[in-house]
């Protein structure tokens, strides 16, 4: 009897430490999802230069101004996914105080740097400011926001 209840015992602990060692690399994948997500804007730009690459292009430099202006529309694209402002006015005027963007792609619902470059590469508009010749700089970010359509949303601001 004390060796059926020493195995149960056993078996109860081994069951226990199995749930508490899955909810912690659960946790521990969540934080480090997190920890991830700061690093897609260097991603997708090194993908991009990538990209810019194979066709003898110069690599463009990240702009933290672009990616300041990038982050604006990033907060507006859940509410109105368009190069339109929710108020109305048109992308290029979220810079206006600080310089001038010359091209925007967006994007909504790719969860990694890789995808969102493959999605751009695929369309041929997106594809055209990527492999612009006379931008030089890139603004981009990432932004999630888990009650909207897309949940994850891109935004790359493009100047010369």
């Amino acid at each position: 009897m004390k060796r059926i209840a020493l195995i149960t015992a056993a078996t109860f602990l081994v069951v226990i430490m199995g749930f508490a060692s899955t909810a912690l690399a659960a946790n521990s994948s969540r934080w480090q999802r997190q920890e991830d997500t700061s690093r897609f804007p260097a991603e997708v730009l090194r993908l991009v230069n990538v990209e810019r690459s194979r066709v003898g292009l110069q690599p463009l430099r990240f702009s933290d101004d672009l990616a300041a202006s990038a982050l604006i529309r990033a907060r507006e694209i859940p509410i109105k996914f368009s190069h339109t402002r929710p108020n109305g006015t048109k992308c290029f005027t979220a810079m206006a105080q600080v310089g001038h963007i010359l091209g925007e792609n967006l994007a909504g619902g790719q969860r990694t740097p890789k995808q969102v470059v493959d999605a751009w590469m695929d369309s041929p508009t997106h594809r055209a400011n990527i492999l612009n010749k006379d931008f030089r700089e890139l603004g981009v970010v990432y932004y999630y926001q888990a009650n909207s359509k897309f949940k994850h949303y891109w935004v790359q601001h493009f100047r010369g």
